[in-house]
């Protein structure tokens, strides 16, 4: 047959025969038998978490190709088939999913992508000894010729990639890995897939965490780039680079110490204030190199702040006077700002969007509404809450709801008045 198998099974003699010493190789002065067969057993659990977890990250439709390693067709045809006639057979099927996908069919849809994608990729069950493992096929690795692997691919690709918009459509995956796992096999086969891209960055920003929604701006940045004018990839990129950079803008708020826009102690201003110093130590007016790497700044790093004025001073720079530590964080976080907009512009956000401008400055002015707020006596802090327009329990929905009683009550006693 040309199956590939991706892991092998070996039941346990194989394991030890493996590691018991060849003849010839003399064992080890203090290596034991046991010894030999305690790093067997180390090496097939090794083996068997593998597998567990190839197992595990693939996506249910994947792990149902299991059902088809005892039906008589599909053994005949993986064994002995052309791939010419392995297509014809897919083919069919993978179209019936698509009518099925069409009419919103989901679950049914998802069974013949199944049936198709089995044809060439598999999980089988198979006996080992007393163990019963269970075994990846992807038997297109094993296509010799160069046009057969292709076209075999190309197949394996439409169906996976028709698989990962139904499960989404169909809200059918577990979780938005199974969507990721099968876009990024999309993508082993076709790097040039834009709507893998699109999909797979719609299953990251549902993870709803900064590193999943970076990789997913990412995702969207090459879809645009495959396909300028597909509208929804388009907006996405909108939706979404606007989110990350308000989540970025977020994280910067978090992590003022760091960042510097907060730091009434001028951390930023001591940054500047070092590479300043070891700027003009070294007789240069141009741009800075990094602390760690710039030598001029060794002598920095253990000296007192008292001596570091002194030397500052006498170079016509005092660190007492509050204009020049405030020009030297502004420095900081202009230069700061720039880094920003840098990398803003690789992952292909335009921090120029009126969009993304109007939710950066709505979440600035959300935070610093609550540091406001966080500062108020807490009478006060109760007061604003009684009075706040967002919440449902509020001093104006009271009323209301004081006025409508009322008037029921009134409506209700003209009424039963007597006539």
């Amino acid at each position: 047959g040309n199956m590939a198998r991706i892991e092998e099974v070996s039941d346990g003699s194989d394991d030890e025969s493996d590691a018991r010493p060849r003849r010839g190789g003399p064992m080890k002065p203090d290596e034991t038998f046991d010894d030999i067969l305690r790093k067997a057993s180390e090496i097939k659990t090794a083996q068997m978490r593998d597998k567990r977890r190839a197992w595990e990250a693939s996506p249910e439709f994947m792990k149902n190709t299991m059902t088809f390693d005892k039906d008589e067709s599909y053994v005949a045809m993986r064994k002995s088939a052309s791939v010419a006639e392995k297509i014809a057979f897919a083919a069919p099927i993978k179209e019936e999913g698509n009518e099925l996908f069409a009419k919103g069919k989901y679950a049914q849809a998802m069974a013949k992508y199944t049936a198709a994608v089995a044809v060439f990729r598999y999980w089988n069950r198979e006996q080992s000894g007393r163990e019963q493992n269970v075994v990846k096929y992807y038997d297109d690795d094993a296509i010799a010729d160069p046009d057969d692997r292709r076209s075999a691919r190309n197949l394996i690709r439409s169906v996976y990639l028709n698989a990962a918009q139904c499960m989404r459509k169909g809200n059918l995956a577990d979780g938005p890995a199974e969507i990721i796992w099968t876009c990024t096999e999309v993508l082993a086969i076709d790097p040039s897939s834009a709507k893998a891209h699109y999909v797979r960055a719609l299953a990251r920003a549902e993870l709803d965490d900064s590193a999943s929604l970076e990789l997913a701006v990412k995702d969207l940045a090459r879809a645009n780039a495959l396909a300028p004018n597909d509208r929804a990839v388009r907006d996405a990129m909108r939706t979404y680079g606007a989110a990350h950079a308000a989540q970025t803008a977020k994280d910067r708020a978090a992590y003022g110490a760091v960042f510097g826009s907060r730091n009434k102690e001028g951390l930023y201003a001591r940054e500047e204030l070092e590479r300043g110093a070891a700027s003009a130590g070294a007789g240069t007016s141009g741009g800075v190199s990094d602390g760690d790497a710039d030598p001029a700044l060794r002598p920095l790093q253990n000296m007192p702040e008292e001596e570091l004025k002194a030397r500052c001073k006498a170079m016509g720079v005092d660190l007492d006077n509050p204009r020049v530590v405030k020009e030297l964080g502004k420095r900081a976080k202009a230069r700061k700002e720039e880094e920003l907009k840098a990398k803003a512009r690789e992952m292909g956000i335009d921090l120029g969007d009126p969009s993304v401008r109007e939710m950066l400055e709505l979440l600035e002015k959300e935070e610093r509404g609550a540091q406001e707020l966080s500062r108020l006596p807490a009478w006060r802090r109760w007061i604003y809450h009684s009075f706040d327009g967002t919440r449902w329990l509020n001093v104006q929905n009271a009323m209301y709801a004081a006025l409508a009683v009322n008037v029921v009550y009134r409506v209700c006693k003209v009424i039963n008045m007597p006539e």
